[in-house]
């Protein structure tokens, strides 16, 4: 593990602030790249991207604190420790999607024929975000024998666990990859973005299973924050999938230049 890169004067430069901040700084990218594909102002999410940044950690950080808040009571100074690790996807995710619908809105831009665009940037974010968990040696799963399992600081001297950071790091790199596909065909405003939120519900309901009772909590039922959380969204998914396919609209939107309504993308 590598959970500190360099000194540079007074200052540690942590893996895992580093490998957020590129996941976000790449998610960035490529949504505003795919936008402009479509010819939509993809410089909009460039522009929106600090107040994104800053909404995105603080979601993260909090959701992550008040899931885990016997952690942080008796010593509260330490939620502001963000490099050490410690963050809720979903708290980011939502709080980042939310300001950045605030910031389009306020340039009198369509939201929702953006959002779409948002789609493969969130995978690709969390797919680097991923390892920077591996190399801060967070986040691994149960114990394992399979020929690349690993080591970890917190684990059992002896014993190698799965290293569920790199699953996720490749499985969401090939979510970006199908998403980014699936935006530049035709397709119906929302169906990208509802499609992230499903398939990423279901790749983490599953990889929550190397976890659980490991590096993730128990809370009820067998099943962890993140399942039940996964659950729920998978349901929502399949909800507006079918809505999307008898025609309802996002927030109004008309369906992306040039496509007919009723034509979706596989």
């Amino acid at each position: 593990m590598l959970p500190r890169l360099f000194q540079l004067g007074p200052f540690t430069v942590h893996s895992y602030g580093l490998m957020v901040m590129l996941g976000f700084v790449a998610g960035i990218v490529l949504s505003s790249r795919l936008a402009k594909r479509r010819g939509l102002a993809g410089e909009a999410l460039v522009d929106a991207a600090p107040v994104m940044l800053l909404a995105s950690i603080a979601g993260a950080r909090l959701l992550f604190v008040a899931l885990n808040w016997g952690d942080f009571a008796d010593r509260p100074w330490t939620i502001l420790s963000v490099w050490q690790g410690g963050m809720s996807f979903h708290g980011g995710a939502i709080a980042g999607v939310a300001s950045g619908i605030y910031c389009l809105k306020k340039r009198g831009l369509s939201p929702a024929m953006m959002v779409d665009a948002a789609a493969p940037g969130l995978a690709v974010g969390y797919a680097i975000g991923r390892i920077g968990c591996l190399l801060n040696g967070c986040c691994h799963g149960g114990p394992s024998d399979l020929p690349w399992a690993m080591s970890f600081p917190d684990g059992e001297d002896g014993v190698r666990y799965h290293p569920v950071q790199l699953y996720a790091a490749i499985l969401n790199g090939l979510l970006t990859w199908w998403l980014a596909r699936q935006y530049l065909a035709p397709h119906r405003v929302g169906q990208v973005i509802n499609s992230f939120v499903g398939w990423y519900s279901v790749y983490r309901f599953l990889i929550e299973s190397l976890r659980r009772g490991v590096s993730a909590k128990v809370v009820w039922g067998g099943l962890t924050e993140a399942q039940w959380f996964s659950a729920w969204s998978i349901v929502a998914a399949i909800a507006v999938h079918f809505l999307l396919l008898r025609g309802t609209t996002l927030l109004g939107a008309a369906p992306h230049r040039g496509e007919p309504l009723g034509e979706t993308s596989g």
